[in-house]
């Protein structure tokens, strides 16, 4: 009877550690996660001011960078919309226009590769 007691005992017990195995890495993996998130939010915020600081610059051509980053749109269109949203410029509605994440993204490496 007492080889039955300390075999469920040692089940008990085992099954109670790895429960607390998985409940630490589960906790150690959610910090990280946070972690990374915020890393990504404030890396998006480094971007956005390094691309508006650097579109204050006349030596990058914003009709260029524009059509590079919209290729799709129209010229006109593309200029238009770039120089409200590089000027924080509102247009006919009143809202003022601002880069996506993406479109920050992709301004920053144009930007660093001049």
């Amino acid at each position: 009877m007492n080889n039955v007691k300390q075999m469920i005992y040692e089940s008990v017990k085992r099954a109670i550690e790895e429960n607390e195995i998985k409940r630490n890495f589960v906790k150690l993996v959610s910090e990280e996660v946070i972690r990374r998130l915020n890393e990504d939010e404030n890396s998006i915020d480094m971007k956005r001011n390094a691309v508006k600081s650097a579109l204050k610059d006349p030596k990058y051509n914003h009709a260029q960078l524009a059509y590079s980053l919209w290729p799709d749109m129209g010229k006109d269109t593309a200029r238009s919309l770039f120089a409200k949203m590089a000027n924080g410029t509102p247009d006919n509605d009143g809202v003022v226009r601002n880069f996506s994440d993406e479109d920050i993204n992709a301004l920053y490496q144009m930007i660093r590769k001049k």
